[in-house]
Order: structure tokens, then C-alpha cells, then sequence
């Protein structure tokens, strides 16, 4: 079987303490192949965008199994 990448998504999660809940943020279309730093990268610069505090990053990636 080869596996193939089709796509993968970024889920940022916040805390929102004053209503007690969990925010998740979806970004989409991120390329192949991202590395660790990129996201921090990109986390970091989302952190000073917003005024809840970060809690966790989660890249979800979509591959496709084929024949050989």
C-alpha cells in the first residue's frame, strides 16, 4: 500500500477562564510536511492577537491509502 498526503488542518485550543469553557480555533490548508517550529512560529504570533491564554496545539493530517 503507498500511502499518500492528502491534507492537513491546525486546531488551536484556548482557555477561556472567566466562562469556564474551551475554545478551539480551526486553521486550514497548512502545507506538507510542517515542523514543530513553524507551528510555535504561528502560534506565537496568533497568541498576541488574542487575549486567552493558549493552551494547546494539535496539527491533523489526512493521508489516503492506494494500491500498489
Amino acid at each position: 500500500m503507498i500511502k499518500q498526503w492528502e491534507e492537513a488542518n491546525l486546531e488551536l485550543y484556548f482557555n477561556d477562564f472567566e466562562n469556564e469553557k474551551e475554545i478551539k480555533q480551526n486553521f486550514n490548508n497548512l502545507k506538507e510536511d510542517v515542523t514543530p517550529e513553524q507551528v510555535g512560529a504561528f502560534q506565537d504570533a496568533i497568541s498576541g492577537l488574542v487575549d486567552l491564554p493558549e493552551m494547546h496545539a494539535i496539527v491533523v493530517e489526512k493521508h489516503r491509502y492506494l494500491k500498489a
